[in-house]
C-alpha cells in the first residue's frame, strides 16, 4: 500500500559541516516530526534554486515550499542517460505555482523508497533532526 502524504514543508534548505542537506517537517497519520535529508549537489543547487525565487508576481513573504513525494523520468533518446525531476509547490495564500527541479538519481531513488515505505513516523526516525544535533 502506497502512503499518500498530507504534507512535506521544507523548513530549510542549506549546507553544513556535515554537508548539504534538506531540513523538512513531515506531517504522518501517526504524528509530525523534523527530519535531515541529505543530498547531493546537483540535488541541492536545484533545490535551493527554486525556494529562493518568488513564484509570483508580489512583494508578499509568506511563501512556503512543500516537496511532492514522486519524481518523473524521461530520457531524450531510447537507452540514453535517463533524467529525473521531482517537484515542489510553492504555495502562497490560496495559490500555488508547481515546480519541476533536475535532481539526481540518487534522490529519485530516495523519494521512491520514502513515497512507498514510508508509512508512519517510527520509518523515518533515523532521519529525526536531533539524531544530527549531536
Amino acid at each position: 500500500m502506497q502512503m499518500n502524504l498530507n504534507k512535506i514543508r521544507i523548513v530549510e534548505v542549506s549546507k553544513d559541516k556535515i554537508g548539504s542537506y534538506i531540513k523538512l517537517d513531515v506531517q504522518l497519520p501517526d504524528g509530525d516530526c523534523i527530519i535531515r535529508w541529505d543530498l547531493d549537489e546537483l540535488t541541492y543547487k536545484n533545490i535551493k534554486e527554486v525556494v529562493s525565487k518568488k513564484h509570483f508576481d508580489s512583494l508578499a513573504i509568506d511563501n512556503r515550499y512543500e516537496i511532492r513525494p514522486y519524481i518523473s523520468t524521461y530520457q531524450e533518446r531510447p537507452n540514453s542517460q535517463p533524467y529525473f525531476k521531482g517537484v515542489i509547490s510553492c504555495i502562497q495564500g490560496n495559490r500555488v505555482a508547481r515546480v519541476e527541479f533536475p535532481c539526481s538519481e540518487r534522490f529519485a531513488g530516495n523519494m521512491e523508497w520514502f513515497r512507498k515505505e514510508v508509512k508512519k513516523v517510527e520509518d523515518i526516525k533515523h532521519l529525526f533532526w536531533e539524531n544530527f544535533l549531536k
